[in-house]
């Protein structure tokens, strides 16, 4: 059975908070930092660092820079929350 969601490297770290693997077969990589967090796809993590991104999501945002400095378990809610709006739209 093919895996749904496969880490690379889990949340982690500190402005900024980082996290990427695979979801669904596409890369995905996660960054709070600042005002806001995102989550991007691509086919690929070599797609991804040349800028060849299907989706990008802002998953949250903030009037003050503290989206580098959630907690972990917060930032793990918003991945998946990006993970799951990433598979409706491929869905349809």
């Amino acid at each position: 059975m093919k895996k749904i969601l496969k880490w690379n490297h889990k949340v982690g770290g500190n402005c900024p908070i980082q996290a990427d693997g695979i979801f669904l077969g596409y890369y995905f990589y996660f960054r709070s930092r600042g005002e806001r967090s995102t989550i991007e796809f691509s086919h690929s993590e070599n797609e991804w660092e040349d800028d060849s991104i299907l989706e990008t999501y802002i998953l949250y945002n903030t009037k003050f820079p503290k989206a580098g400095w959630l907690p972990k378990w917060k930032c793990k809610i918003l991945i998946y929350k990006g993970l799951i709006k990433f598979w409706l739209k491929r869905k349809k």
